[in-house]
C-alpha cells in the first residue's frame, strides 16, 4: 500500500474561493492576511475543516497560501473527527483520526529516513487497537522520494518496523 502525496498547493483553489472582499483588498495593498480558515467540502458537506491560514501577496499579483499549526476536522455538530497539521513540509505534517467516541482510530505522519545511502520519506500509518486505544494494532510503512515509491512497503506491530507481521497475517479491522 503506497499513498502518493498531493502537490503542496493542492488546496490553494479552496483557500482562494474563501477570501472575503476585504481580505482581497488588503492583499492588493501588499498586506499579509492572517485568518482562521473554515470551509465545508463541495461534496456532502457533512464536516468542515478549520485552522490558521496566512495569505501573502506575491510579486506576480497572485497569492501564496500558507496553512500552519493545528487544524481540526469537525462534524456539522462540532464533534472532532480529526486533527492535523497541513504543513507543506511533509516532515511537519500529521493526521490523527478519531472514532465518534473520541478514541484515536489511526495516525499518519512522515519521517525522514536514510535508505541505501539516500534520504527518503517514510510514511507511517499507525492503526490503534479497538480494545485498548493506547496500544498499536499495526503500522503500515511506505517509502518515497519526490512522490515516487522507492522501496516496498510493509506492515509491522511496532513503530520502528522491528517486529514485522507474520506471513499471511491479516488485520482484524
Amino acid at each position: 500500500m503506497f499513498f502518493r502525496s498531493l502537490s503542496p498547493d493542492h488546496e490553494d483553489g479552496k483557500y482562494r474561493r474563501h477570501l472575503t472582499r476585504q481580505e482581497r483588498a488588503a492583499l492588493q495593498r501588499g498586506e499579509v492576511v492572517e485568518k482562521t480558515h473554515k470551509s465545508y467540502p463541495a461534496i456532502l458537506g457533512t464536516y468542515y475543516d478549520e485552522g490558521p491560514l496566512r495569505v501573502l501577496p506575491t510579486p506576480d499579483g497572485k497569492y501564496s497560501f500558507n496553512p500552519y499549526g493545528k487544524w481540526k476536522r469537525l462534524t456539522r455538530t462540532g464533534q472532532l473527527m480529526a486533527d492535523f497539521n497541513p504543513s507543506k513540509s511533509s516532515q511537519e505534517s500529521y493526521w490523527h483520526e478519531y472514532h465518534p467516541n473520541g478514541q484515536r482510530y489511526y495516525s499518519i505522519y512522515t519521517v525522514p529516513l536514510v535508505l541505501a545511502g539516500d534520504t527518503v520519506e517514510e510514511t507511517r500509518i499507525v492503526v490503534f487497537s479497538v480494545e485498548n486505544p493506547t496500544d498499536t494494532a499495526y503500522v503500515q510503512h511506505s517509502f518515497s522520494k519526490n512522490n515516487r515509491e522507492v522501496a516496498k512497503g510493509f506492515k509491522s506491530f511496532d513503530i520502528k518496523g522491528k517486529k514485522p507481521v507474520p506471513a499471511g497475517w491479516k488485520p482484524s479491522r
